[in-house]
């Protein structure tokens, strides 16, 4: 087999006997391995059809299983206690009552059975969601229908929360739904929160008011259970929208409690706003009133208890004088008020002059007066007429507690009178152009040194003191450290006679308008202050020790009457 040569004729016939022999053995091993690829086809196939059976088992005991989990097993009542907890009241909100209802049969009873879900309702309306429909008829129709369901599931024995923030121009037809909507659920509505927001709107041109006037024009009593109302007007001033008379909130003989941020001419001799002002205890006034429109509610509300009008301005030519009272009005139950001004000379105006001499408040406890930060370049500056509020010699405040004076206008003796006519006084903020910061200090710390131990110092009980230099240069460091050792000085006196002060706050200002009102603070000079003061104080003291150097444009932030509604926007808490 391995050689050249031409086979022999019996050399062929021996090899064609082989050559069939190893077909033959090729035949067979053929059929083994069809054999054996048939037992794997088989075992493949008998093994898939294992996995698949297991999987449909494995899915059958996961079922079991999950009906055996704690989340299933979860009562009721607990479904209910976690829903309180997760849940949001603004319609569309993916945690709304409404949203969640439709996560599981289990989720939908519960919440359906927890009817103190559906007692609140934020809704937010717009022209695009969640109504779609650019029909009028379908907008309506569709409001109606969401405050129907979500009301009609609340609990009858609860009141009811109505929040609506109108967030762009919407169509007649949004109004009508809401008016349809809330009329049969009026009646337990107990707080209301309205508002027309920022967002959405042309400068020049709104129709928020006008599309929700068939709610706004709901007649007076609507509401007889509403306690507390907040309304919220940002449209801009000048606008070419006529505003109806809003009547829906009178006749509300609960309501006590009134948030409000409305335009200056909607307290005219035919007020756009009709409120039951007499029967308030707490009203917050944000945004800018004018004197008039100041006069023409405050005298209305004389059983205020809390009163907060953030920005008075002084009234222009053509503005109608004020309404006022033939002789001073006294409000018995006026414990905390904050009066901010605004606008140049007052001391020249005897419009608030009159007004202010025309307030008696007898039970005062927390007063709060402030003029706007004044830019001295642009017009004379007299401050806050406090005399008028506060006639001296002999006007003093006995119940006094807090006491917080931002650009008053009133002298070094007048001040002094003013304090020890307020023996109670716990807590005082002072910021005075009046009065040089250093005599300022250095005066009081005389009145309490000039006391004999026989009789009480002078704000024997205070326990809180904020102060602020205004000076005109902070560079000037000669000028700085004698205000900071004058505070020192006064503080050590004051922890000497045993004040129960706890804690006392320097803010030194930089009054310097030239344009660079960026120039960088640097914090070691505060913290260096703040350790002198420590030392005149004695550093085993527990009074905490507060120091800031801040801008002349940053001074407002920290000493005026600030508007209640931002303060809320922006905190999310009462002020």
């Amino acid at each position: 087999m391995r050689s050249n040569h031409r086979p022999t004729p019996i050399q062929m016939s021996h090899i064609r006997s082989r050559l069939e022999e190893k077909n033959l053995e090729l035949l067979d091993m053929d059929y083994d391995i069809l054999r054996l690829q048939l037992k794997i086809n088989e075992s493949v196939a008998t093994m898939n059809a294992l996995i698949k059976s297991r999987l449909q088992k494995q899915k059958e005991a996961d079922s079991c299983q999950i009906w055996l989990s704690h989340a299933r097993l979860l009562p009721l009542d607990i479904i209910i206690r976690i829903l309180k907890f997760a849940t949001s009241n603004v319609l569309g909100d993916r945690l709304s009552p409404l949203e969640l209802s439709h996560v599981c049969s289990s989720w939908r009873e519960a919440a359906i059975t927890c009817s103190s879900l559906w007692n609140d309702l934020e809704l937010v309306l717009s022209s695009f969601w969640p109504w779609r429909s650019s029909d009028p008829a379908t907008q309506s129709n569709a409001v109606n229908s969401v405050i129907a369901l979500w009301f009609g599931r609340a609990n009858s024995f609860l009141p009811l929360t109505l929040s609506i923030i109108v967030r762009c121009e919407l169509k007649l037809a949004m109004g009508e739904g809401v008016a349809r909507g809330v009329l049969p659920f009026s009646s337990r509505v107990n707080s209301l929160y309205f508002e027309i927001s920022k967002t959405g709107f042309n400068n020049s041109s709104s129709r928020g008011f006008e599309a929700m006037a068939p709610f706004l024009k709901l007649p007076a009593g609507t509401f007889p259970s509403l306690e507390d109302l907040t309304f919220i007007d940002w449209t801009p001033q000048k606008t070419d929208e006529v505003v109806p008379r809003i009547t829906v909130f009178d006749f509300s003989p609960r309501l006590r409690r009134i948030i409000l941020r409305a335009q200056p001419w909607w307290f005219k001799q035919e007020p756009s706003l009709v409120l039951p002002w007499a029967q308030l205890t707490h009203l917050e006034v944000g945004g800018v009133l004018t004197t008039s429109s100041f006069a023409d509610v405050i005298f209305q509300c004389r059983q205020l208890q809390k009163a907060i009008f953030c920005y008075v301005e002084m009234p222009i030519d053509g503005d109608e004088p004020p309404s006022l009272p033939e002789k001073p009005v006294t409000f018995p139950y006026l414990v905390d008020l904050k009066l901010g001004l605004s606008g140049p000379d007052l001391i020249d105006r005897n419009d608030i002059n009159t007004i202010l001499s025309l307030i008696h408040l007898p039970a005062v406890e927390k007063l709060a007066l402030s003029h706007g930060t004044p830019l001295l370049q642009l017009f004379p500056y007299h401050g806050f007429p406090i005399l008028a509020l506060v006639p001296l010699p002999g006007g003093t405040f006995p119940p006094l507690r807090r006491l917080m004076l931002s650009f008053a206008d009133i002298d070094l003796e007048e001040l002094l009178r003013l304090l020890n006519g307020c023996p109670l006084l716990e807590k005082l903020s002072l910021c005075l152009k009046s009065i040089a910061p250093e005599l300022l200090l250095k005066a009081l710390t005389r009145a309490e040194r000039s006391q004999s131990e026989a009789t009480a110092p002078l704000l024997s009980h205070l326990k809180s003191f904020a102060f602020a230099a205004q000076m005109e240069n902070l560079e000037q460091s000669e000028d700085v450290n004698s205000v900071v050792s004058a505070f020192g000085d006064l503080v050590a006196s004051w922890v000497s006679r045993r004040h129960p002060l706890s804690d006392v706050f320097l803010c030194l200002c930089d009054l310097r308008v030239d344009g660079d009102l960026h120039r960088t603070i640097k914090p070691e000079r505060e913290a260096q202050f703040k350790e002198a003061i420590l030392h005149q104080i004695g550093d085993d003291s527990q009074i905490e020790v507060f120091v800031e150097l801040t801008e002349y444009t940053d001074l407002s932030d920290l000493f005026d009457v600030v508007d209640p509604v931002e303060w809320r926007k922006d905190n999310a808490s009462d002020y």
